[in-house]
């Protein structure tokens, strides 16, 4: 899903994400594998973060099928908020996403940098349903900054299998005009130490660059003191 939520690892815990991703417009397709995302919880508030992926690029209109290293992107996340102490989970999660010296973003793989996220996450348990949102800013260096808001459900139908569904919007000025994407996705538990996720979604709105197909399957490992 494209909604973080403000939970961590734990102290010296490690969630390792090894995935397949595709995203389709109008005018091309783009898929990352492998796709790999590092998080480690340094004590019980504070989360690390590094992703990257090898990219697969089709353009619509020329230029052909690229393929290359994508961007780094490197994250902070601090939970000042707990549920059980204060009532509601809430964090902040600096995001920077910089380029990799491989010629991917000179060859049009990648996306120029750096380019700076800053989101603020809540969290809110109902029984087995928990409600989670996200909302933040996004500097670009080479196009328009842009206003994120993403609204993420999830049910807990059993002890290994979660449901979860997303919408999130995207938009120049706040909530004006907004590109709308939704998701719908489940983790699954296959043992104590690994997760299946998966999900499946689609824009809502009709310009050119709006995703008309995006997907993600993954496996999440667990390791250390969790």
């Amino acid at each position: 899903m494209l909604t973080d939520d403000p939970g961590t690892p734990g102290s010296g815990a490690w969630e390792i994400n090894f995935a397949y991703l595709e995203q389709r417009n109008r005018q091309a397709r783009l898929r990352s594998f492998p796709h790999v995302d590092f998080n480690y919880g340094l004590g019980d508030s504070i989360q690390l973060k590094y992703e990257t992926g090898w990219l697969f690029t089709d353009a619509s209109e020329g230029g052909g099928a690229k393929n290359g290293l994508d961007d780094s992107l490197l994250g902070l996340k601090w939970r000042f908020l707990d549920q059980e102490r204060n009532g509601l989970d809430m964090s902040v999660y600096p995001q920077l996403q910089v380029e990799n010296s491989t010629g991917s973003v000179a060859r049009g793989i990648a996306e120029p940098g750096p380019n700076l996220f800053l989101p603020l996450e809540f969290g809110y348990d109902f029984g087995k349903t928990r409600l989670i949102g996200e909302f933040g800013y996004q500097y670009f260096r080479t196009r328009e900054n842009e206003w994120v808001a993403g609204l993420l459900g999830t049910l807990q139908v059993s002890d290994a299998l979660e449901l979860l569904a997303e919408a999130r919007s995207f938009s120049e000025n706040l909530l004006n005009r907004s590109d709308v994407v939704v998701n719908l996705g489940l983790r699954r538990v296959l043992s104590p130490r690994v997760k299946l996720l998966a999900s499946v979604g689609t824009g809502l709105t009709n310009n050119p660059d709006t995703p008309t197909f995006i997907a993600y399957l993954g496996v999440q490992l667990v390791l250390g003191e969790k």
